[in-house]
């Protein structure tokens, strides 16, 4: 039998229990506080028995050749969650130790110098299975499929994290062979921005010769000199969904997910107009690993959008939506006001309003078109805006004239203090920089 012990900051908050067969559960601490780990855990217990491992394998790469390279970098003894967890700097605000001892920070902090920053990148860039380095800084984990890393922001320079010491952002690699890749999540995530959804600060860090694309992490929340990490899980955590099921999860499950969460659906409202950009943006693969909620002693709330991609600007990419809302229009440009009228009604929400909002927000996408993509390469703009107007051909836009509203949720709210910005420079020097 093997523990992994559980943590929120300094408290202990429970325990992983694997037996002898290999099977996974869970059990509280008696001094946990109210918040559950997982919707798919809850404190008065009942869950599937799939559930605790499957909350832990959505924390780790989801191929399973990066988690190999993890191993190897990390020097763990297997590919499991267990070993694979303990001691890094993983997703949300818990973090997991096999010893029965809390992450502390017992020597000084691991500066991550702009060569180191720069190889970090060229190799990923060269290798995407390879996420680490062969070195005691690289203790981290990220779920998904794209080569990224993560870097701690203090005082204008940059450290490694781990499992002591929370990561800021999170630096994805240009991918290997697709062009303007780069360039169009940060289009896709000014877009978002734009609509009024709550978006966290995004760009372009730049290290000697090398560019990524950097995020804010809005599950960490930087106060006073000090990070700490906040408690967020994807949508199929909070089902207790293993990776491999990431696309098998539809719309009409997440809002009887979010109605049992919020019975006064509001959040359903919410979450509804995040999938309605993700599909008048072009991005099909929006699925249950790309919306996560936010859960503390405040309640349970929606997170920023994140992970949103154009990815109908590259035609050799499925253009099936993920998440479509019917059986009969699994294309976005398939999908008619009556799809959504539909769908309202199966939940028993006001159709008239998520009509509305599917439309206005397919009217925003084609009315910020233009300052959007002002500056960009007329082969990139005039692309993306093709895309734009095919995907929302049949929603019947209702555009709305004048420049975007700047939205009144932002990152903040959940991470980074906007009024406390964070100098993403080096050395007081302009060596590692982020440009928007």
């Amino acid at each position: 039998m093997r523990e992994l012990q559980v943590w929120d900051g300094s408290r202990h908050v429970g325990v992983f229990i694997e037996s002898d067969a290999g099977d996974i559960d869970f059990r509280y601490d008696s001094e946990a506080p109210a918040i559950p780990v997982s919707l798919c855990l809850p404190r008065d217990g009942g869950w599937s028995p799939s559930a605790p491992a499957s909350f832990l394998d959505n924390l780790l790469p989801d191929n399973p050749n990066v988690r190999d390279a993890m191993r190897s970098r990390l020097h763990t003894a297997s590919t499991d969650a267990f070993d694979l967890l303990d001691g890094v700097d993983a997703t949300g605000g818990l973090t997991f130790t096999l010893s029965p001892e809390r992450p502390r920070l017992d020597g000084p902090l691991l500066l991550a110098t702009d060569e180191e920053i720069a190889n970090e990148i060229g190799r990923i860039e060269r290798a995407p299975n390879f996420w680490w380095d062969e070195d005691s800084h690289c203790r981290f984990s990220l779920g998904g499929a794209q080569g990224k890393f993560t870097l701690t922001s203090i005082d204008g320079q940059w450290f490694w994290p781990d499992a002591a010491l929370p990561s800021t952002h999170i630096i994805k690699p240009r991918p290997k062979g697709l062009e303007h890749a780069l360039g169009i999540e940060i289009l896709s995530m000014d877009m978002a921005s734009a609509c009024g959804l709550p978006c966290p600060e995004h760009g372009m860090i730049q290290a000697r010769d090398r560019v990524a694309y950097i995020i804010e992490r809005f599950d960490r929340r930087v106060s006073g000199g000090s990070i700490q990490r906040v408690r967020q899980e994807d949508f199929l955590q909070s089902f207790g969904r293993p990776v491999a099921d990431k696309y098998e999860v539809g719309v009409d499950e997440c809002l009887n997910l979010l109605q049992r969460v919020d019975p006064t659906l509001e959040l359903c409202y919410q979450w509804l107009e995040r999938v309605a950009f993700n599909m008048s943006v072009g991005n099909s693969d929006a699925h249950a690993k790309n919306y996560s909620l936010v859960l503390d002693e405040s309640g349970i709330r929606l997170a920023p959008v994140y992970d949103i991609v154009a990815t109908r600007f590259w035609p050799m990419f499925d253009q099936e939506l993920a998440m479509p809302l019917d059986e009969d229009c699994e294309f976005a440009e398939w999908t008619t006001p009556k799809h959504w009228e539909r769908l309202a009604r199966r939940h028993s929400m006001d159709p008239d309003r998520v009509v509305d909002t599917a439309r206005r927000t397919a009217g925003k996408v084609l009315a910020y078109a233009p300052r959007v993509l002002a500056g960009q390469p007329s082969s990139v703009a005039e692309r993306l805006e093709r895309v734009w107007r095919k995907v929302n051909e049949s929603m019947e836009p209702i555009i709305t004239d004048g420049e975007p509203p700047v939205s009144s949720q932002t990152a903040g709210s959940y991470g980074v203090d906007p009024a406390d910005p964070m100098n993403i420079a080096m050395d007081g020097g302009p060596v590692s920089g982020m440009t928007r």
